[in-house]
């Protein structure tokens, strides 16, 4: 985490939205260049997890977070016009069960509905897509 973090604050992208965690739990860890939002399971370590890292310069514009489950969480951001929702997902792979998929694909349209209509939607992540078939 240390080495990516380090990363970041050299190339300063404000915003970054990380898959596979491996956490358990929710949490905030606030470092001295960046915070680490995140979303992990509730029982294990190893599996999933979502977050975002926020640099120094824009920890003072985040408005809330949320984590929903291992696979999906969100962050609003004030902006000047438009606040911004930034919805980060793990997507199950295509070998998991139907009820799986349909169950996170449910929940990401939830999150998406009870996000204000006001608000830029980002959607980040990782599809979980496979190419070559």
């Amino acid at each position: 985490m240390q080495e990516l973090a380090e990363e970041l604050v050299k190339t300063q992208p404000e915003i970054v939205a990380i898959q596979e965690i491996r956490w358990s739990g929710t949490g905030l860890i606030k470092k001295k260049d960046f915070s680490l939002y995140y979303s992990g399971t509730i029982y294990q370590t190893g599996q999933a997890g979502t977050g975002f890292i926020i640099l120094e310069g824009v920890i003072n514009n985040v408005i809330g977070f949320e984590a929903m489950s291992e696979r999906l969480c969100k962050i609003r951001i004030k902006s000047k016009y438009n606040n911004v929702t930034m919805i980060n997902m793990y997507a199950p792979t295509e070998d998991k069960v139907d009820a799986e998929k349909e169950k996170f694909y449910g929940d990401l349209q939830t999150v998406i509905d009870r996000t204000p209509k006001s608000d830029t939607i980002l959607v980040l992540g990782d599809a979980s897509a496979e190419l070559g078939k």
